[in-house]
This record gives structure tokens, C-alpha cells and sequence, in this order.
């Protein structure tokens, strides 16, 4: 019995990996960070936790209704069918979308001091 848990619990991994889950803090997806840490896939659009009890009470989850929960060995899937869950990823994509904005700008500042411009610093002289 003991090995068809591990088996589930591999597979689970598996698949998260096969879906570009990522592992990140709850407050990535704008919950308290006391619910812990949460993989969260934006293409299969749902949220997983194997600490379920404190996702579901720091993190509100609580309030989700048992038709978007599945449990899967020890890991529990929230999907985005509710809205809690499909808040809590649109906050992700957000957050994502601002931190790739703020990456593409600085590259762009490197690539230009490395140039010799400096498009935030006016030469006066000129």
C-alpha cells in the first residue's frame, strides 16, 4: 500500500513538471504568507498545496467549494473554476507580467550604459 502512495506522489511530481507548475510563496498569488508555499500552473489554470490545512485557512481557501478540489496522494488541486482560485492566479500573471516589465527595462539601462548612453541623464552641455 505504502509503495502505490509513493507511485501516486511520483506520478504527482511528473506531472508537475510536465505542466510548467511553478513552486512559489502564497503571497506570489496575493495570500497571506502564513498559507506556505503553493505550485501553481496558469496553463492548466489551477493552484496545489500538499498543506491544505493552512492554504485553506490563511489563504481562504476554505471557502472553495469541494467540486473545484481534487486530491491527488498528498497534494491537493484547486482549480480556477472558482473565483478565489482564478484571483489568486490572475494576481500571479500580474505580478509575473510587472517583474518581466521590470527585467526587459533593466536590460535595456545595461545595454545602453554599456554603449556609452545614458537616456536618464541629460548632458547639459548639449
Amino acid at each position: 500500500m505504502w509503495e502505490l502512495q509513493e507511485q501516486v506522489n511520483w506520478m504527482v511530481e511528473q506531472y508537475f513538471e510536465d505542466s510548467s507548475a511553478a513552486r512559489i510563496s502564497a503571497e506570489a498569488v496575493g495570500l497571506d504568507g502564513r498559507a506556505g508555499t503553493v505550485f501553481v500552473s496558469t496553463e492548466e489554470e489551477w493552484i496545489a498545496t500538499s498543506n491544505v490545512r493552512s492554504l485553506e485557512y490563511y489563504g481562504g481557501f476554505e471557502y472553495v467549494d469541494s467540486e473545484y478540489k481534487v486530491t491527488v496522494g498528498d497534494i491537493t488541486f484547486y482549480s480556477a473554476d472558482d473565483c478565489r482560485v482564478a484571483e489568486a492566479i490572475a494576481h500571479y500573471i500580474e505580478l509575473q507580467e510587472q517583474q518581466d516589465e521590470e527585467e526587459d527595462v533593466a536590460e535595456q539601462q545595461r545595454r545602453d550604459e554599456k554603449n556609452g548612453l545614458y537616456p536618464d541623464k541629460w548632458d547639459d552641455a548639449n
